[in-house]
């Protein structure tokens, strides 16, 4: 069982629990600093509205990040395949 890790979001107090306390200090910094960025930029003043705009933007974030990774998984694989599937003489590739 993880050890409890005490963190302020909006200067509300929070608890979670979880075994790499660095981790989640940085997320929660994170996760502050994003809704507090969005109040401020947008003069948002309702909490709940802050939030769930800060939740779309780092929701856009990650579903670019993972479109991009899986299309570079895709282009390694197909790089590895030609890899395999290269002619090469005898003993030659033993070599690697």
């Amino acid at each position: 069982m993880g050890k409890k890790v005490k963190v302020n979001i909006l200067n509300q107090p929070f608890t979670f629990i979880g075994d790499d306390e660095d981790r989640i200090k940085k997320t929660a910094s994170f996760v502050d600093e994003k809704i507090g960025s969005i109040m401020k930029d947008y003069g948002i003043i309702n909490t709940m509205n802050a939030v769930i705009m800060a939740m779309m933007e780092i929701t856009d974030d990650y579903l670019t990040i993972k479109k991009e990774a899986e299309r570079l998984e895709g282009m390694t694989l197909n790089l590895l395949k030609k890899v395999e599937d290269c002619e090469v003489p005898c003993g030659a590739r033993d070599k690697w």
